[in-house]
This record gives C-alpha cells, sequence and structure tokens, in this order.
C-alpha cells in the first residue's frame, strides 16, 4: 500500500480549513493541522515534515510571505489558497500555484497531487 501524502493546511478560517482537510481526506491523503498562524505551522513543518503545504495567504493579520520563503529555501511544495487575486501576490512567488476561495475539492487534490509530483525533493 502507498504512503498517503501528507499535507499540512495552514488557514486561519476553521471551517474553510476543515472543508480543505475533508476533501483531501477523501483523495486519501494525511491531512496535518489545519494550524492558524505562521508560528504554528512552522513549528508543524519541523516536527512533521510534510510533503505539500497549502497556504492562505492572510493569517490573523499577517501574510503568509515569510513561511512560503522558507517552503521555498526547504524545497516543500506549496500552493496558495486565497480570496485575493494573482497581483496580490509579490512578483517572487509568480509561479507559485493559486487556488481561489472557495475551491472545489476535485481542484484542491489535482493541484496537491501536481505539487508532489513537480517537487524536487
Amino acid at each position: 500500500m502507498a504512503t498517503a501524502l501528507r499535507i499540512l493546511i495552514v488557514e486561519d478560517e476553521w471551517l474553510i480549513a476543515e472543508d480543505h482537510a475533508e476533501h483531501l481526506r477523501r483523495a486519501g491523503c494525511e491531512v496535518i493541522g489545519p494550524v492558524p498562524s505562521v508560528e504554528a505551522a512552522l513549528d508543524r513543518i519541523a516536527r512533521e515534515q510534510p510533503d505539500s503545504v497549502l497556504l492562505d495567504v492572510q493569517l490573523n493579520g499577517e501574510t503568509s510571505f515569510s513561511l512560503a520563503d522558507t517552503l521555498h529555501e526547504k524545497g516543500i511544495p506549496f500552493a496558495f489558497v486565497t480570496g485575493y487575486d494573482d497581483s496580490a501576490l509579490p512578483l517572487r512567488f509568480a509561479k507559485v500555484a493559486v487556488l481561489p476561495k472557495p475551491t472545489n475539492q476535485a481542484r484542491l487534490a489535482a493541484v496537491v497531487l501536481n505539487l508532489v509530483q513537480h517537487s524536487s525533493r
């Protein structure tokens, strides 16, 4: 039996986080979290080594861009899940996948699978 993909969800809105987690569980993933902040995400990444991360842009008054930089440095693939349009992202993230909120189950699972398949880890 193949090992389930370990996906960290970083989202501060509980209902959205749980919806994404449920979709990913149904797709056969192991969900880490969800966690609502950059600090909590860094802690989970250090302890649980996810295969990829779904990252909300705005987290309780802070952006997740520093976390995205850390993920990039560690070679952990990630995608943004946001209600903002792509133009709100710094240019350094131009090639990062962006899922609009709300997103559907099939799109969420497809992006996660694509992240892991195309990662250099």
